[in-house]
């Protein structure tokens, strides 16, 4: 009968199993429970070798009418193909024996087990040579021993060179390792067999529970002395066994002897019973999962290569859509705890403005409007500055990657902080000379220029705090810097709401000017908690460094104008808006801020994934490298993905928080559409910014900011507002065009940096 596609497997085919009482095609069902296919009975050491040809004629004949056995149903060796039915012998298992000197709590030859009678049952070698006196050999097939301890078996020398002598090529021993055999190491001489090393375990104690030995130390002596032959031909094995080896501290320095012995390649399989026992217990199987990618990721830091086995490799059949997640699980987790607290204090900063811009609504629009101005003044020049500090943490965690101490240079980066401080708060202040020269509406003016007199005296607070904030995140430590923002934030609330609407007969309303008061004080508190915070680590005696602010100011430069472009592009949009009506300016600033609540999620990613990134470029690790790199944008585009559905399902909703003008949420409504579309590529471009601060490629970060907004989104804008007149809305599609140009051309750079540090490091 002529080949053609049926679905099965060459074991099936070309397979020879010696068992305990038969011969049989393979050993996989039996990591299933699924019981075994018997060829021929095994008595008085003999076989029928016509009962064997009859029943795998007639199984194959089955097969081929598209009848696969139950016994077989699941296993990851079926597939459709077409089969060459020639037959031959291809793959040899020697499973015959129980003899062991071991008695491993999971093994199915213990002695409270049914095989555990400890004897070789059969001499397999003259079987064999029957069976292959009527069926072909295929030297290009494999040779298995499994089952007992294979070097206590009276014949196994024999069997080598039989099958040495047959031209055998892949002949593979799965072994306990603590019997030194002279006939297996000169087969790993010749390049023909392979040694599965049985450890199981990292440490002596554990070892010795699950094997009940103390051969642990020889073991790996014997493995060290197998790899000398041939060591991509020596794999340590490991099954995991829950709450008995299932730690990673286990699986780390069982990885890391495994490296040490000169092993290239591990196993990972999963203890049988308790894996079939669980299959359907989804909690236990992610567990199970879990620590495979754990071994994945370990094992590839050491240069290990992984192989997996039985119930493991039966596991990541099952769920391989959702393993490579996992994979990153560690990084997600370190990511989260290190951004969840800086995405508290950058919630806490924007809800100082949000509670400024809630509070002054309610008061009036016009003194949102002036609020909304002078803060487009105030915050384009302020986060200029904070740029030029952000380069503080990078610079930090680069060194603390090197393991260089980095302590010494808190009274530096105080020192540098109070500079900006001085320096920001004068020119914050100049600003209110400019405002009767732009043509804002009459009304407006007083309340822009009073607000920026006051405000501009925040910046002491805010410079400290942000100074000694980086320094802190350069240790990770941030859960006390940004409690500090949440704190602050909840005054100004209070503030805001006594000083705008006055308290009873003790605080007058004073509008705008509460406001600025309620921000000046809320952020002087800032600086002076973190200050006392750290003021016992301070050394008088310490010198200043004016070197490392020399290079802070380099590296935080490119980082301060990247900010001041972006800030630019969004606040002269506010300035141009409301030179056209109080009103627009007003949605404008709605729109901003809820945007920059939501942004504050993948700008805390951002900050958390340079600070990770510059500490493991320091360290040269460039795996971690990448997983930080892709875990963050991950995590920074699945967010701001919700958001964006949010957005787009509540928009009536989200803008009522703000304020219950018809005519406001009216003309709002299409453009918060707008910002609905974009936020997916806001989340890109600003982990993908931090990635770049990461590698200290500020210049080429402030780079693409500057041709996103300035080169491709403020020609749009120009497109859409003055020939095409569609005013606030032109404006919200251009800077979301910009967005994705920044996110765009960012992607292209870290691609290139990527490829050089693979090479580097």
């Amino acid at each position: 009968m002529p080949n053609r596609q049926y679905v099965n497997c060459d074991r099936l085919i070309n397979g020879i199993d010696f068992e305990l009482d038969c011969v049989e095609l393979c050993c996989f069902r039996c990591h299933k429970g699924a019981g075994n296919i018997e060829l021929a009975k095994v008595v008085d050491g003999k076989i029928n070798i016509d009962e064997l040809q009859k029943n795998r004629i007639e199984l194959i004949s089955k097969i081929k009418s598209g009848t696969i056995p139950s016994k077989c149903e699941g296993c990851f060796n079926l597939e459709q193909k077409q089969w060459d039915e020639t037959p031959n012998i291809k793959y040899i298992h020697f499973n015959h024996w129980t003899q062991c000197n071991s008695d491993c709590i999971y093994c199915y030859t213990r002695k409270d087990k049914k095989y555990g009678n400890g004897v070789q049952h059969y001499r397999a070698l003259p079987i064999l040579k029957e069976i292959l006196n009527h069926y072909k050999f295929s030297p290009d097939g494999e040779i298995t021993f499994a089952g007992g301890e294979p070097l206590l078996l009276d014949e196994f020398d024999e069997i080598i060179d039989y099958l040495i002598e047959i031209g055998a090529k892949k002949i593979i021993v799965h072994t306990s390792g603590s019997i030194y055999s002279e006939s297996l190491s000169n087969a790993l001489k010749k390049g023909i067999a392979k040694v599965v090393i049985s450890q199981d375990a990292g440490f002596e104690e554990t070892y010795k529970k699950i094997k009940n030995t103390d051969l642990c130390s020889t073991v790996w002596k014997n493995t060290h002395l197998y790899s000398t032959q041939l060591s991509d031909a020596v794999l340590s094995k490991y099954v995991i066994i829950p709450k008995v080896n299932d730690s990673k501290k286990e699986i780390d320095e069982w990885l890391k002897k495994s490296a040490k012995s000169g092993v290239q390649t591990v196993i990972l399989d999963i203890e049988h019973d308790y894996y079939n026992e669980n299959t359907k217990n989804i909690k236990n199987t992610l567990h199970l999962l879990s620590l495979c990618e754990y071994v994945y990721s370990k094992a590839e830091q050491l240069g290990l290569n992984v192989e997996l086995y039985n119930a493991a490799r039966y596991l990541y059949q099952k769920y391989k859509k959702i393993a490579p997640f996992l994979r990153y699980k560690n990084y997600f987790l370190n990511l989260l705890m290190l951004a969840s607290p800086i995405l508290m204090g950058s919630i806490g900063h924007s809800i100082v403005g949000a509670t400024d811009v809630l509070v002054v609504a309610k008061y009036s629009i016009d003194a949102l409007a002036a609020v909304s101005i002078a803060n487009a003044f105030l915050f384009t020049i302020f986060i200029f500055g904070i740029g030029l500090q952000d380069a503080i943490s990078i610079i930090l965690s680069n060194k603390r990657g090197k393991r260089e101490g980095v302590k010494k240079y808190l009274n530096t980066t105080i020192v540098y902080s109070l500079f900006l401080a001085i320096l920001f708060t004068v020119i914050c202040y100049s600003t209110v000379f400019l405002i009767d020269k732009i043509s804002f509406e009459a009304k407006l003016v007083p309340y822009i220029k009073e607000y920026i007199k006051i405000a501009s005296f925040s910046m002491f607070g805010v410079f400290i705090f942000q100074g000694i904030k980086q320094f802190l995140q350069s240790y990770e430590i941030v859960k006390i810097p940004n409690f500090i923002i949440v704190v602050s934030a909840i005054i100004n609330l209070f503030l805001d709401i006594a000083f705008v609407f006055g308290f009873g007969n003790i605080i007058p309303s004073m509008g705008v000017k509460g406001a600025a008061l309620a921000t000046l004080i809320s952020r002087t508190f800032m600086g002076m908690v973190i200050f006392l915070y750290v003021v016992k680590s301070i050394r008088i005696k310490q010198k200043i460094n004016f070197s490392l602010m020399n290079k802070i100011s380099k590296v935080g430069m490119p980082i301060g104008l990247g900010l001041l472009v972006e800030f630019l592009a969004f606040n002269i949009v506010t300035i141009l808006i409301g030179r056209e009506s109080g009103l627009l300016a007003a949605i404008h600033n709605i729109l901003i801020t809820i945007t920059s609540l939501i942004f504050n999620v993948p700008l805390s990613l951002s900050i958390a994934v340079a600070v990770k990134v510059a500490y493991n470029c320091g360290a040269k690790k460039y795996d971690e490298v990448r997983k930080y790199s892709y875990t963050g944008i991950l995590m920074s585009v699945s967010f701001m993905s919700l958001c964006s559905v949010l957005l787009a399902l509540y928009p009536s909703q989200i803008l009522g928080l703000f304020t219950k003008e018809n005519s406001v949420i009216t003309v709002a409504l299409p453009i918060i559409f707008v910002t609905a579309m974009y936020q997916v590529f806001d989340g890109f471009q600003a982990v993908m910014g931090g990635v770049l601060k990461g590698f200290k490629m500020t210049k080429a970060a402030s780079l693409c900011v500057f041709s996103g907004y300035w080169l491709v989104g403020m020609p749009v804008a120009y497109l859409l507002v003055y020939k095409y007149s569609m005013s606030l809305k032109g404006y919200w599609i251009a800077l979301a065009v910009s967005l994705c140009s920044i996110g765009l051309f960012e992607a292209v750079i870290a691609k290139y940096k990527f490829k050089k540090i693979r090479n580097t490091y």
